[in-house]
């Protein structure tokens, strides 16, 4: 086995993603770029600039389309072929963290910090968010999970057929939230190793 080292940041990469295929590989940075890379050329073949720092991507299970983080603006929605900036999502927040598809691509998560310091998800659907455009503002989102009373929500990712999303918090929780009943259907502490209701 042979390392490959690939270059094109000038600040800390953030995240690496390979697509559904894994023909296309996708990084983000602190340089307010995203880069994609051929894995069978081993050469970057596609720039995105997203004119903020950046600490997440995600990518279509088609890669038609790659979402990004903009830090302190929101969601960036790309055309992947062209790197057309299809829509563009203001969250309103300190620091937009996170998003992550669902299986299905039919909704995503939005992981966010608020000056006040806390963490919210918000759950959108796709087909809206494409359709946006570059309004102000983003489309109303189908929930919004606050984080636990003094806990901060630092990951978040989704359950069986699209139904929960689970997250974790900075102070050993993970929480299982259902979308459409809009609540915790289940919760551990990581830290005592036991299961508790909400």
């Amino acid at each position: 086995m042979q390392p490959i080292y690939l270059t094109g940041h000038s600040r800390p990469v953030q995240k690496v993603q390979f697509n559904y295929d894994g023909d296309l590989l996708f990084t983000c940075s602190d340089d307010k770029s995203v880069c994609m890379y051929s894995t069978q050329m081993l050469n970057r073949v596609g720039l995105f600039q997203i004119n903020d720092s950046c600490k997440s991507i995600d990518v279509t299970k088609d890669s038609k389309y790659l979402f990004a983080t903009a830090t302190t603006k929101g969601i960036k929605i790309f055309n992947v072929a062209n790197g057309d900036l299809i829509s563009e999502l203001t969250i309103g927040a300190m620091q937009t963290k996170q998003v992550e598809l669902s299986f299905s691509d039919k909704y995503f998560a939005v992981l966010y910090e608020e000056k006040s310091r806390e963490t919210f998800i918000k759950i959108f659907n796709t087909k809206e968010a494409l359709e946006w455009g570059k309004k102000e503002g983003c489309p109303k989102p189908i929930c919004t999970i606050k984080g636990p009373k003094d806990h901060g929500i630092n990951c978040v990712k989704w359950g069986k057929f699209d139904e929960t999303v689970l997250y974790a918090t900075d102070k050993g929780r993970l929480l299982q939230y259902n979308i459409e009943e809009e609540q915790v259907v289940k919760a551990r502490d990581v830290n005592r190793n036991e299961i508790f209701t909400i």
